[in-house]
C-alpha cells in the first residue's frame, strides 16, 4: 500500500470531537457509476481521509478513481464539500485517502474555524 499521501507534511484537522452522524457524505464514483457512503475522519485543504461505511464499497472505489463529493450534512458551514471533486490516492481496509482536485480555496486555519462553529 502506498501511504505517501497519508504521510504528507500538511496538517490534517481531526474530526474526532464531531458525532459520526455529522461527518457523513455521499460520493459519486465516476469509474463505476456508484454512490458510496463515507465518514470523514480528517481533512486539510489538500484532501481528506475517509472511512467507507459499507464493506462492499471498497471494491467499487479503485485507486486514481475520480469522485464527486455531495450530500455532506455535518455542518452548515462545511457545505463547500458538496460540490468538490477528488481522486482516490490510497486505500487500506475500509479507509481511503482522497486528494481534492482542485485543492480547497480555504487554508487549514479557516477550515478549523468553520468546523468549530
Amino acid at each position: 500500500m502506498n501511504k505517501t499521501y497519508e504521510r504528507r507534511d500538511s496538517i490534517r484537522i481531526g474530526l474526532e470531537k464531531i458525532d459520526d452522524f455529522f461527518k457523513q457524505c455521499d460520493i459519486s464514483v465516476s469509474s463505476c457509476d456508484s454512490d458510496l457512503d463515507i465518514t470523514i475522519l480528517n481533512i486539510s485543504s489538500h484532501g481528506m481521509k475517509v472511512k467507507l461505511n459499507s464493506e462492499g464499497d471498497f471494491s467499487n472505489l479503485k485507486l486514481n478513481s475520480e469522485v464527486f463529493i455531495r450530500g455532506c450534512i455535518f455542518n452548515d458551514l462545511i457545505g463547500f464539500l458538496s460540490s468538490q471533486k477528488a481522486i482516490a490516492v490510497w486505500k487500506e481496509n475500509s479507509f481511503v485517502g482522497l486528494r481534492f482536485t482542485p485543492e480547497l480555496d480555504f487554508d487549514n486555519a479557516t477550515i478549523r474555524q468553520m468546523l468549530s462553529n
